[in-house]
């Protein structure tokens, strides 16, 4: 019995620290961002193609620039984003700007788990934008998201 106890506490505490992103400014100066939180900024949508999913799905989030207003913070020249496997992409502004990805919280209306790339993906609109279905621009679509530090 004690075990069973044991197992659930540790499955409820890891299934909280995943549904927060930590922000950390440029003065580290770390919040956390709930997916409530998120979930209460305007929604954006992509429908797009990815080559790690067949078909084209239904992504659900939000823009960087939304998520930044909850901290305050402008968008900076670069921001360093880390998965919850500490790989980490920085992407320049000019990105964020030109391309409009999203911090999807749901795919085809559905939340994410960590099995499933989840709860943060990063997902830039490769269907519509043929020019960045490069590999660069996978990289940079870097999933279960942890942190973002400015």
């Amino acid at each position: 019995m004690k075990w069973i106890v044991c197992y659930f506490s540790i499955l409820m505490l890891s299934s909280a620290f995943a549904t927060t992103i930590t922000v950390a400014d440029e003065n580290s100066k770390e919040l956390t961002i709930t997916q409530e939180q998120l979930l209460q900024l305007p929604q954006r949508s992509i429908i797009t193609e990815l080559p790690w999913i067949e078909g084209k799905s239904t992504f659900t989030g939000v823009y960087i620039e939304d998520l930044l207003n909850i901290v305050d913070k402008e968008l900076p020249s670069q921001i360093l984003i880390i998965a919850l496997n500490s790989y980490n992409v920085t992407i320049p502004k000019s990105d964020f700007i030109k391309y409009k990805p999203i911090i999807a919280i749901k795919k085809d209306n559905q939340f994410m788990s960590i099995r499933n790339k989840g709860p943060f993906w990063l997902i830039f609109p490769l269907s519509e934008l043929p020019s960045i279905d490069n590999v660069d621009y996978h990289a940079k679509m870097i999933w279960q998201i942890s942190r973002i530090e400015l």
